[in-house]
């Protein structure tokens, strides 16, 4: 949700940005994904025996510190998001448990859209799409999952029964099978994709154009336009 003001006509509609994401979001967005990005990197030393040399000595002691400051930083970005900005942390949060006919629709029309641009099927979607929805929901039980898990890897050796500490290397593990999949799948769509390019830039910029709003996010768009969001020309 965007603050309101006052717009002018742009000589082009298709230079209209409108307001998609809040500081407040793509600050969380960014401390997620560099926390992630680092625990992913330092966690891999384990399994690749090619980087098996940066588990040992010195440098697994150094691996082994980044990876904990790394899960601090992932335990913190919801938080960063909810203290920032909490009326967008619980828009987004019921957008993203919030499922109907459209999201339905959305997943039979998916293939048809990304491969080959049809968009006669396709419905409109909300602020997330049923495809974003299912990796915000995907992220939020491996985010849970991952805090559990790690947070008895880190303090339980010893403490908790040898089943448990084992069973919970099993879910951490598993969970980032699960998250990276989705993972590679969200970097080609918004960083390659040519129909999702600004995507990436609204991560950065927080806005797209009203063009793009309109084509990928419909009702959110019109629901955005009955409250008059912040919107601009791109050359202002």
């Amino acid at each position: 949700m965007a603050t309101s003001t006052a717009s002018k006509p742009c000589k082009d509609r298709r230079q209209v940005l409108v307001m998609r994401f809040t500081a407040g979001e793509r600050v969380a967005h960014w401390v997620h994904f560099i926390a992630f990005t680092i625990l992913l990197g330092t966690g891999m030393f384990l399994y690749m025996p090619a980087l098996r040399p940066f588990a040992v000595g010195e440098a697994g002691e150094a691996s082994r510190l980044a990876h904990r400051a790394a899960a601090v930083l992932f335990m913190a970005a919801p938080l960063v998001y909810l203290i920032w900005s909490p009326r967008d942390f619980f828009y987004s949060l019921r957008e993203a448990l919030t499922w109907g006919p459209d999201d339905l629709g959305w997943l039979r029309a998916a293939w048809g859209y990304y491969t080959r641009g049809d968009t006669a099927r396709m419905p409109p979607q909300g602020k997330y799409n049923a495809g974003q929805k299912f990796n915000a929901l995907t992220q939020i039980i491996t985010f849970i999952l991952f805090v559990v898990s790690g947070l008895i890897m880190w303090f339980g050796r010893g403490v908790v029964s040898p089943a448990i500490f084992v069973g919970s290397v099993i879910v951490h593990d598993l969970s980032v099978i699960a998250t990276v999949a989705l993972f590679i799948l969200h970097i080609y769509l918004v960083a390659v994709h040519p129909l999702m390019r600004e995507s990436i830039t609204a991560m950065f910029e927080g806005t797209v154009t009203e063009e793009f709003a309109r084509e990928h996010h419909g009702k959110w768009l019109a629901e955005q336009e009955q409250e008059r969001v912040y919107r601009r020309c791109r050359d202002e």
